[in-house]
């Protein structure tokens, strides 16, 4: 062979391995999306355990698979900004106040980005990374009528028709922004920001009646059905200790009728909120496979936090003759159907026990998932996601550059479990908001809910948190103290741990399950609208 032929061979060898297999990667990049729902139970969806129809995330998860001890921040700002900066909240700030988030990194290597929903963060979404959004700032609207912080990118949005209901837009939007027929050639992110089913508890009439009628056997039997069906999926293993029964939450056979009524009538909205969005992702999953896309986009679910147990807005809703689903009203989930929604875990959204900050989370990635169906019971946070996201978008030629990025980042790439092979997590997982605090190993949880001192718990031997060893092994509960302390003063900056009471505030209470927590007393359903959502029964 001619000396230059074998050259030029040898070299165009050598550049097709080495530079061609990069171009191979970077023409390769996945597609990402991000779903988040806003105060969903960890126990909501069927492959959860869940009675609510939610066909197309169970099939996600049969396809995909389930991180079932995949953790948040408790609260919505919070987790969000842990989410998007793959940070710890006080590190990023509250809504991400410092540093960059995901969008602008994966901006910079040639994706194209979009909000859509709930934004709840600093600033504007297109002046933080973000080409394109459709939603509202802050951290709730009408889902009927929005608000006015709605936006289309920074042009204020009012077009809301007789028929608008904020899910269904924002799915619908989402459908359309995945649509190559209508966008440049880049791969995407998608941040899709569900609402659902944060409060104002709202959803159209024909899908409140679908299950109508359904929760009138009562919140422990709805929770009690869940753990059948967790331990059927290998989520919940048989034999674990579960919690005791709330002492801040009546017994249902103590209710009254009209009390029964309306708790009946608020789950059955919260279902249909739950539903409404299910069906918005099962459209989305459809465009994607329609496209081609499927096999190439990673998508991971998740909540927030866990449900909300609060019920402020019963009073002043119940006085203007709103019910539960109406156009104007403000309830919320309340107590009792938070204790049924985060099966199997104790307490709800602010709390830093398991029901407050575990989320049932969903990762679909047709291309590198090589066990579909599993569930995974590695622990995880949201600050994980941005290390993961960069592993699977930055090709080997940006090395150097997602390093300088990582090693910012609080999180771990968990990439190794997509790929069905082992990982755990190195480091501890650490919580805070107001007067709850916690810091998790893969043994141990030491917690404190509404300030009242340190609970500690084996979780290898009891996950649902239910055996305080806090006075048996003081020793070990003085070393994580020390391990939170020394967390909380070099990422917040401060000195002093001297945390807001969960009461203080107003919109927040004390929720503790074990005597710190106030007592729930459920609305009763009023004569005079007894009529307005009634289930006729043929």
């Amino acid at each position: 062979m001619n000396s230059n032929i074998t050259k030029f061979f040898f070299t165009w060898m050598f550049l097709f391995t080495t530079t061609g297999f990069v171009w191979a990667q970077e023409g390769s990049k996945p597609n990402i999306i991000f779903i988040v729902a806003d105060d969903l139970g960890y126990s909501d969806l069927g492959c959860y355990g869940g009675e609510v129809k939610t066909p197309n995330l169970d099939k996600m998860a049969n396809e995909g698979i389930r991180l079932s001890n995949m953790h948040n921040a408790s609260m919505c700002v919070l987790s969000r900004s842990s989410i998007l900066s793959g940070k710890w909240w006080n590190v990023a700030g509250q809504g991400i106040a410092r540093g960059n988030n995901i969008a602008q990194e994966l901006q910079k290597v040639g994706y194209r980005t979009g909000i859509i929903g709930k934004w709840h963060l600093k600033g504007e979404p297109n002046d933080k990374g973000f080409d394109y959004f459709f939603g509202f700032l802050s951290g709730l609207s009408n889902y009927y009528k929005g608000s006015n912080d709605y936006r289309l990118n920074k042009i204020p949005y009012t077009d809301f028709g007789k028929d608008y209901y904020s899910t269904d837009e924002f799915s619908k939007r989402a459908v359309e922004f995945i649509d190559p027929s209508k966008n440049d050639k880049k791969p995407f992110f998608l941040y899709l920001s569900y609402q659902c089913p944060h409060n104002p508890l709202q959803a159209p009439k024909e899908d409140i009646m679908k299950y109508r009628g359904t929760y009138l056997k009562g919140w422990q039997a709805i929770r009690d059905a869940r753990i059948k069906n967790q331990i059927k999926f290998g989520i919940v293993k048989p034999g674990d200790p579960l919690p005791a029964y709330p002492q801040n939450l009546p017994d249902w056979e103590t209710l009254t009728p009209a009390q029964k009524d309306l708790e009946d009538l608020r789950m059955s909205v919260y279902a249909a909120m739950v539903d409404k969005m299910d069906q918005g992702i099962g459209k989305l999953m459809k465009a994607l496979e329609t496209n081609g896309q499927k096999d190439n986009t990673f998508i991971i679910f998740l909540s927030d936090n866990g449900t909300d147990p609060f019920s402020s807005g019963d009073a002043g809703g119940l006085k203007k003759g709103l019910l539960p689903g109406d156009d104007g009203s403000n309830f919320q989930p309340g107590i009792g159907w938070g204790y049924a929604t985060v099966t199997p875990w104790r307490l709800y959204k602010i709390s830093q026990h398991q029901g407050g900050v575990t989320t049932g989370s969903i990762v679909s990635y047709p291309k590198l998932i090589k066990n579909p169906g599993v569930v995974r019971k590695e622990f995880l946070h949201v600050v994980d996601i941005m290390p993961t996201v960069l592993d699977l978008a930055m090709p080997v030629s940006m090395a150097k550059q997602k390093a300088q990025i990582t090693t910012s980042l609080s999180g771990e790439s968990f990439t190794p479990l997509l790929k069905g092979e082992s990982w755990m997590r190195k480091s501890p997982m650490y919580f805070q908001f107001v007067d709850n605090r916690a810091i998790r190993t893969n043994q141990y949880s030491l917690v404190e809910v509404d300030g009242s001192g340190w609970e500690l718990y084996d979780i290898k031997k009891d996950p649902m948190e239910t055996n305080d060893l806090s006075k048996k092994l003081p020793n070990v509960v003085s070393n994580l103290e020390e391990n939170w302390f020394t967390w909380w003063k070099s990422e917040s900056k401060t000195g002093v741990y001297a945390p807001e009471k969960a009461g203080s505030g107003g919109h927040y209470s004390p929720q503790g399950d074990r005597g710190t927590g106030n007592q729930y007393i459920p609305s009763a359903m009023p004569a005079a609208l007894s009529n307005k959502y009634k289930k006729i029964i043929n």
